[in-house]
């Protein structure tokens, strides 16, 4: 896919605040995307090194901001060393010199609304999109791992497991990657360790508090629309397209057959979510966001400025220098 880049603004903070008229910059469950130059942040550095990626930490879009509610601000759900949080759009832009800033909007053209999601839309809400209550669903899953308690995997568990396929990944090939794949495991061992808890919050590495939202949330619209006769047409094509809110490399082929058992039914939707999609999900990485078909570019944010991003004809070729550095940040990450 080509892309051109238009510089738009040069002040990423009033730009994307809710406008007075018109249609929002933002979307609710818009994913952003975020590199981390300051050398001081060793765990970004160790996330670049581990993944091959330029991209360090990712978030989901939570709250838009809309002065017209007393919402001033625009807020993301994010998972970090010690936890999953609330962040302020200011705090993931600033500083300028040190964060590059990506956005990505899922692509829900295949998403079907079920006759309920369609009545409650409201042309008065700059929100009010198509798919807008499946996103919606996604942020409240996001924003809900900050209480939600699970006694399944322990965070050393899941850092083994995201050591192992960067691993194998780039087995024998970048003797340094594995080493910082190991050391970021270590790192969530030890803080695994200082919370003994029983139930400790489910902890996830950035990208994959990203990556189980946007599933588990189509997983239960599916679950309800299947109980209801009036919504069952969409909850099974719903069913059919899930394997379109996974951002990542599934080689397996565990997602297309999880949905296979159940449309069989030999696996009950109802049911807890096999251990190896779960695995599949938690192990997301920055870089599969950037790679991933399934999320469009709309925005970059390099040294201060704000870029549009636009599909382009195949023989484009970028007009200036800056938007050349910008449309390489864009570029498919260890691939072939």
């Amino acid at each position: 896919m080509k892309y051109r880049a238009s510089r738009i603004e040069q002040d990423p903070l009033s730009y994307f605040l809710q406008p007075e008229t018109g249609e929002p910059f933002l979307q609710v469950a818009d994913v952003m995307l975020r590199a981390n130059k300051d050398p001081k942040e060793v765990f970004a550095h160790l996330i670049r090194m581990a993944t091959d990626s330029k991209w360090s930490h990712s978030a989901i879009l939570y709250l838009i901001s809309d002065p017209h509610q007393g919402f001033n601000n625009t807020f993301l759900v994010e998972a970090k060393t010690k936890g999953i949080r609330l962040a302020s759009w200011r705090n993931e832009v600033i500083p300028f010199d040190e964060f590059t800033v990506g956005i990505k909007r899922p692509c829900l053209d295949w998403y079907v609304e079920n006759p309920y999601e369609k009545s409650m839309h409201n042309p008065r809400d700059p929100e009010d999109i198509h798919g807008i209550g499946y996103l919606r669903h996604v942020r409240g899953i996001a924003i809900d791992q900050i209480n939600g308690l699970y006694d399944h995997k322990t965070v050393y568990e899941l850092s083994a497991l995201y050591a192992e396929r960067v691993a194998r990944r780039h087995l024998g090939a970048i003797p340094q990657v594995a080493d910082a794949a190991a050391s970021v495991a270590n790192l969530f061992k030890k803080w695994d360790e200082r919370d003994s808890s029983a139930e400790s919050v489910l902890r996830f590495i950035c990208s994959g508090l990203v990556q189980y939202s946007f599933f588990e949330a189509l997983r239960r619209r599916i679950i309800n629309d299947l109980a209801i006769p009036e919504h069952r047409e969409a909850g099974l094509s719903n069913l059919q397209n899930l394997h379109r809110v996974i951002y990542r490399e599934d080689p397996e082929g565990l997602i297309p057959g999880y949905i296979q058992q159940v449309q069989s039914g030999a696996v009950d939707i109802h049911d807890t979510v096999p251990d190896d999609v779960l695995d599949l999900l938690k192990t997301a990485t920055p870089a599969d966001f950037n790679n991933s078909p399934n999320l469009e570019w709309r925005y970059v944010i390099l040294k201060g400025a704000i870029w549009r991003i636009e599909k382009a004809a195949p023989d484009y070729v970028a007009t200036s220098k800056d938007e050349g550095e910008v449309l390489q940040m864009l570029g498919a990450e260890h691939r072939p």
